[in-house]
């Protein structure tokens, strides 16, 4: 068992709660109060922000050359492809920079981007892989989830973000991340597995509080 499977099973009914979260299940099902996801797409636009620069701390930790320029390939994949679908949302709900710039973050979500910056910052490449996996992984799982729904991928302010998140260019770009952690983990001790698998479930834990955060339009 590769050591991304045994993440996974450390962490599986954390994610299928996921899908019982109010915002989750009212996304997937059209009926989510736009307020509340205009209030997402913004926090999640911050959230964004501090997520690359964790990718970007891989550029600088890493020592072998093509290591760097996964890592690379992984802060483009942010700035220019999830953040594109963030900005077309942004654009039709009349959210700009300036009140995205002018909006304080979340607390629940300054907690989680510092922690994931924290552990980046004291960690090796490894460490900074297990702060950003939890979230690329289950959006995976969540938009392809989503995608069964009848409607879900055709609603016609959800859709995109649907369509988004179960794309083959994003599952690709998760892909990346995936193999990265099982190269990079094929031959660690009990000792370091358990310590990522801490990471990695407390960002999957961060991830509970996120949805709820959104829901509750909390700052």
């Amino acid at each position: 068992m590769k050591l991304t499977q045994r993440l996974y099973e450390s962490v599986k009914e954390i994610w299928q709660g996921y899908l019982e979260q109010p915002f989750v299940k009212e996304l997937a099902e059209g009926t989510l109060d736009p307020a509340k996801f205009r209030f997402y797409m913004i926090q999640d636009y911050r959230y964004l922000l501090q997520y690359a620069k964790v990718f970007a701390l891989g550029v600088a930790k890493a020592e072998d050359e093509e290591l760097m320029r996964r890592f690379a390939c992984m802060v483009h994949d942010v700035l220019d492809g999830e953040m594109k679908v963030h900005k077309s949302y942004m654009a039709r709900l009349g959210i700009t920079e300036e009140e995205v710039a002018a909006t304080k973050t979340a607390l629940d979500n300054q907690s989680y981007t510092s922690y994931m910056l924290d552990e980046a910052y004291k960690g090796g490449c490894l460490e900074i892989l297990m702060s950003v996996l939890a979230c690329a992984w289950s959006y995976q799982v969540i938009g392809e989830h989503h995608a069964t729904i009848p409607g879900a991928l055709e609603h016609p302010l959800y859709g995109e973000w649907v369509q988004g998140y179960c794309s083959a260019e994003y599952r690709a770009s998760t892909q990346e991340i995936i193999d990265c952690v099982d190269a990079l983990g094929a031959d660690i001790t009990p000792e370091r597995e358990a310590a990522l698998t801490e990471i990695f479930v407390n960002c999957s834990r961060y991830e509970t509080k996120f949805w709820d955060m959104a829901y509750a339009m909390e700052m």
